[in-house]
């Protein structure tokens, strides 16, 4: 069974575009109060040293990836080897059963480390037209898919047809998917609107907004943090989002969250004017 997918032409109030476009946002900034240049108050960065910070946490961040990787990669495919030929001699299943899940955990591991490093050192875009309207019926029809019939329905706004953005549509694509996941995932039963037009100064936007319990103020700072989850213990930890803040940095692009009242969210992207 797959989930309802929706597509209307139509305003789109849910959206507002018109809104004063969201200062600089780093996630994750680190405390700079022993930085010379630093401000003294607890107000927001400079956008010069904001930007610096995020540069050199980034910088620290690939360093590490390509450290721990190294360091990793090796007795990993030590465990999988053994793991894997165990599991080709061994006819108990639930021997066989054992093996397959510390299988799954080093692929888990690769996947980890390969995320990490891919946030930290991105692969150029190749920037193409592309039509922002059909990518997001994709997505939809896509992510759509993943759910039961009536539990979540997909609608998409679209207020400009005639949407052809100069970006990298597969680095869009993996933005889109990781905002409609992260919206599906919010709750268990609602809706994921997706809205699309063009902002008052003619920037082309889309925005994801949830019926789910929404984020936290405390929590809302955070949320494009590297594995950062705010889900219950167990059920996974969170990079999407942060791929989805990255990617939109390598495209030139913005990407911020606000509430939806009385509760919700909305992920809302704004691209470079063509």
């Amino acid at each position: 069974m797959t989930g309802n997918a929706m597509f209307a032409n139509a305003a789109g109030p849910e959206t507002r575009t018109q809104e004063k476009e969201k200062p600089f946002v780093s996630p994750c900034v680190p405390d700079v109060s022993c930085i010379p240049d630093a401000p003294c108050s607890s107000g927001p960065l400079p956008p010069a040293l904001s930007e610096r910070l995020e540069r050199e946490k980034i910088d620290a961040l690939a360093e590490f990836a390509a450290g721990i990787g190294h360091e990793l990669n090796n007795p990993l495919a030590i465990i999988n080897g053994h793991a894997q030929l165990m599991l080709r001699e061994s006819d108990d299943p639930a021997r066989r059963r054992s093996l397959a899940t510390m299988i799954a955990q080093v692929r888990r591991a690769y996947e980890m480390i390969a995320d990490i490093r891919l946030f930290a050192r991105p692969p150029q875009p190749e920037v193409e037209t592309c039509e922002l309207v059909a990518l997001l019926r994709s997505a939809v029809g896509t992510e759509s898919s993943f759910v039961e019939e009536g539990d979540i329905t997909f609608v998409l706004h679209v207020e400009s047809p005639e949407l052809s953005v100069v970006s990298d549509p597969v680095q869009l694509r993996v933005v889109l998917g990781a905002l409609l996941k992260n919206a599906r995932e919010s709750m268990r039963r609602g809706t994921v609107r997706v809205t699309c037009g063009r902002d008052a100064e003619n920037r082309p936007f889309f925005a994801v907004e949830d019926d789910g319990p929404g984020i936290p103020e405390d929590v809302r700072p955070l949320i494009f943090c590297p594995y950062f989850s705010g889900r219950q213990a167990g059920r996974g930890l969170g990079f999407g989002l942060a791929k989805a803040w990255r990617i939109m940095q390598q495209l030139g692009g913005t990407i911020w969250v606000e509430p939806v009242r009385p509760h919700g969210s909305r992920f809302i992207v704004v691209l470079p004017a063509a």
